[in-house]
């Protein structure tokens, strides 16, 4: 065990992932990739994530040093070396 939480992070986006913004509400700690990526689904489908005022719904998975640098404003997707989690996957 690396010692390393993830946050599992909504993103309330534009459809083509221009401009997004984090939807705080559902923001949750895993201590692995593994256990944070098998909740992405049911974050998904979530009553934050269905009631999010956007045409698209993203999750991912990430460090918490990196949604530091992400920051609260909007966040273009298709700019980021990260890959998300929408509704369809």
């Amino acid at each position: 065990m690396s010692g390393m939480m993830f946050a599992l992070a909504l993103f309330g986006c534009t459809d083509d992932g221009s401009a997004c913004q984090r939807l705080a509400a559902n923001e949750q700690a895993y201590e692995s990739r593994v256990e944070c990526m098998a909740a992405q689904n049911s974050a998904l489908d979530s009553p934050a994530a269905d009631m999010a005022d956007y045409p698209s719904v993203f999750a991912q998975c990430m460090t918490r040093a990196q949604l530091s640098r992400l920051g609260r404003g909007t966040i273009d997707l298709r700019k980021t070396a990260l890959a998300f989690a929408d509704a369809s996957d």
